[in-house]
């Protein structure tokens, strides 16, 4: 079994370059110590293909790359697979803690060398194949919401972005259309952060299916990238493709019915 993870930066931050099975990556400016990095926009295929939908802002690559954060790097694993059988994204900060006796669901712990490569080992490699023994998935522990996943959303962000994103579910994939109501009716535990771990032809529908989601909302909404907040709490809007992922993931994995097993999230601060 062989499993590598690709954790995104937009700035230096401590990372274990000697882990053997997680690689740094890195979209617009490098972070300082780059070398040691991958650039997922120096690909044939990578995010900028999307920056046409941007055009009439006049944004510059790196200001794109913002607005995309984490999916860069998801986008370049699905155009450029590894030859490892299991596939995971992360970001600097955010870690899956493989030994599950932590009894909660995410730990904040101050950023050091030392914890990064404990995060990173061998060891931590091999409780992950442990787990992937019995699961497709492994990802961050659940969270339980006061209300539905669509309440919860709707409290910061705009409603057009997540009703085009459930016209998206139905339209684009019919199998999809009895299960949108997770986010209404049964939708109360989720798991935010979007960090996994899970079999490679899994990441590569995932990835594929959000992608083609993503298109469908920017071909349809009014403002590809909105700058003014219009009264909600969120202070950059234009961050709405990630918030969205956050929920597609743990509703792709409910609707696949892919096992999965859920460990604590280190989030390093």
């Amino acid at each position: 079994m062989s499993i590598l993870v690709y954790n995104h930066f937009h700035k230096h931050f401590p990372f274990n370059n000697e882990s053997s099975w997680v690689k740094a990556t890195y979209a617009g400016d490098p972070p300082g110590g780059f070398n040691t990095y991958i650039d997922v926009c120096a690909a044939d295929k990578n995010i900028l293909e999307y920056k046409k939908y941007y055009n009439s802002y006049n944004l510059s690559d790196n200001d794109f790359l913002k607005a995309m954060g984490i999916l860069a790097t998801e986008y370049w694993a699905l155009k450029n697979p590894p030859a490892s059988e299991y596939v995971g994204c992360g970001s600097y900060r955010r870690y899956l803690y493989m030994s599950t006796h932590v009894n909660t669901d995410k730990v904040v712990m101050p950023v050091s060398q030392d914890v990064c490569n404990k995060l990173t080992d061998d060891h931590q490699l091999q409780y992950a194949m442990n787990h992937l023994g019995h699961s497709e998935v492994i990802t961050n522990r659940s969270i339980i919401l006061s209300g539905s996943v669509e309440q919860q959303y709707l409290q910061s962000q705009p409603v057009q972005y997540w009703n085009l994103f459930k016209e998206a579910l139905v339209n684009l994939f019919p199998t999809y259309a009895g299960k949108v109501n997770w986010f209404t009716d049964n939708g109360t535990s989720i798991h935010f952060e979007t960090t996994y771990i899970m079999r490679k032809d899994c990441f590569q529908q995932y990835a594929d299916e959000f992608f083609r989601i993503l298109e469908y909302i920017w071909e349809r909404c009014d403002e590809v990238y909105p700058q003014n907040r219009g009264g909600f709490s969120e202070p950059l809007p234009w961050r709405y493709p990630g918030f969205i992922g956050e929920r597609f993931f743990p509703f792709f994995l409910h609707a696949n019915s892919l096992r999965k097993t859920q460990v604590p999230l280190m989030f390093l601060s």
